[in-house]
Order: structure tokens, then C-alpha cells, then sequence
């Protein structure tokens, strides 16, 4: 009987990462390549931070003022005087990068002050990455952000593993997901709607055409532009708020 589960599970596991693939093929796969496609170069990239960027004005509210429908993924202060969401795809190099080099340092300086409140939203850009997004989503609310970050972390790990959708499962697990909710997550045509519908909203009315891409009080900031960049652009707005800006600490990570 417990090998009989285990056939129907994988079976189950294998339907449920087909009907993503066959949905996402309408995404616009130009934007980046499938991370299971990720060649050596483009590997080597995940430690670089993106040199294109722009900043450019834009108007708050529609899709940045719409909650996650899944629930927020968070850290720092809901009052804080700066909200930054940031749009990313786990399979995103530059992306990771951000996490792992940039967010700790902005963590300690920013968030913890309670100067600014993090938030991310999904925007996965192949089906590895909206797997791992709703994936995410569907951990307890309490789990997301370490399992967002570990997959950030370890992303070279899982993406170019012979098997990134059991690394995934493998990851949920210490997520605290079990097996059963790992297969109903990714089965569940309701998380697969709200993911993308969060992708949707942010490629149509926002402009979202490459990740990351930040909001900074409603201010576009394309591309991993580096933790220094990152502190001119808040300290800036706080002096315009008239609040002082923080003085430099040494980052402890997330």
C-alpha cells in the first residue's frame, strides 16, 4: 500500500508540473531563459548584479496597492515611511544575488529601524520558478520567507539538479509541508490563478519586463542596482520626509 501512495504521488506530482508547463508556455520566454536550460555562462551570471537599469516614475496604486491573494511575503514595519515591492523570479540570477548580497545590508539598516517594510511579489518567468512561487505561497505564513530565501540561496543547487522538482519537494519538506499538501499546492488551479495573476497585473499596468524590478514608493527601479545605490535612492526620500537617514552597521544577514 505504501509503495502503491508513492507511485500515485509521483504520478500526481508529474500531472501537476505538465498542466504548469502547458500553461505558462504563453508567458513571454524571451524575457529570460528556463532555468533549466541555464548553461555555464549564464550560471556564472546568478553571482553578478544586473547592469541595466532605469529609474522611473510611476503612479501608485492598481496592482502595487492589490495584496498578494495568497498573503504577503513581509518583513519590517506596516507604518514604516518607505514600502519597497520587489517583483522577482526564482530562477532569476540576478535576482538571487539581490538576496543574498543587497537585502541583508538593507535589512539591518532599513527594515529593522522600522524605516521601511519589504515586500515580494512572484513573478515567475519560467515553470520552475512559478512551481517554487506557489510552492512558497502555500508554506505556512510563518515558513515562506526562510523557504523564499533558501531557495534564493541554493538556487544554482536545485536549478541545475537532475531533478529540480524533487529538489523543490525536498525543500518543502524542511518548509514543514508534507507530501500531500506539496502535490495539492501545485495541483490547485486557484494558486496557479493568483500567481498569475499577480504576474499579469504587474507586466500590464506596472511595465514589469525583467527582474528584479523594485517599487520604492511607487518609484520603478529596474535591475539588482547594489546596496549603495539602493541607500542614496532611501536616503534621499527620507530627507524629503524629513527624517534622518541611518547610520551605517555592519550586516548580520537575514
Amino acid at each position: 500500500m505504501k509503495q502503491l501512495n508513492l507511485i500515485l504521488t509521483s504520478i500526481a506530482m508529474l500531472v501537476g508540473l505538465f498542466v504548469l508547463v502547458s500553461i505558462l508556455t504563453d508567458m513571454d520566454a524571451e524575457q529570460t531563459a528556463p532555468a533549466e536550460a541555464m548553461n555555464d555562462e549564464a550560471a556564472d551570471d546568478v553571482q553578478m548584479s544586473s547592469a541595466d537599469t532605469q529609474v522611473i516614475k510611476v503612479k501608485s496604486g492598481g496592482a502595487l496597492e492589490t495584496p498578494n491573494p495568497l498573503g504577503e511575503i513581509s518583513i519590517g514595519d506596516a507604518n514604516a515611511p518607505i514600502k519597497i515591492y520587489e517583483y522577482a523570479s526564482l530562477t532569476c540570477g540576478h535576482c538571487a544575488a539581490f538576496h543574498t548580497e543587497v537585502l541583508p545590508d538593507l535589512k539591518k539598516q532599513y527594515v529593522d529601524t522600522g524605516l521601511v517594510q519589504f515586500n515580494f511579489r512572484p513573478f515567475p518567468l519560467d515553470p520552475y520558478a512559478m512551481t517554487g512561487a506557489m510552492l512558497v505561497q502555500c508554506a505556512i505564513p510563518q515558513a515562506r520567507l526562510a523557504f523564499l530565501e533558501t531557495l534564493f540561496k541554493r538556487q544554482l543547487q536545485w536549478v541545475r539538479s537532475d531533478d529540480p522538482l524533487n529538489s523543490l519537494r525536498a525543500y518543502a519538506k524542511q518548509a514543514g509541508m508534507s507530501g500531500e499538501n506539496f502535490v495539492m499546492c501545485l495541483q490547485s488551479e486557484a494558486n496557479l490563478t493568483a500567481v498569475r495573476s499577480m504576474y499579469n497585473a504587474a507586466k500590464d499596468e506596472l511595465g514589469v519586463q525583467s527582474t528584479p524590478t523594485f517599487f520604492v514608493n511607487g518609484e520603478k527601479v529596474a535591475g539588482n542596482i547594489g546596496f549603495e545605490a539602493f541607500k542614496k535612492l532611501l536616503d534621499k526620500k527620507l530627507k524629503k520626509m524629513g527624517i534622518e537617514a541611518p547610520e551605517e552597521k555592519e550586516s548580520s544577514g537575514l
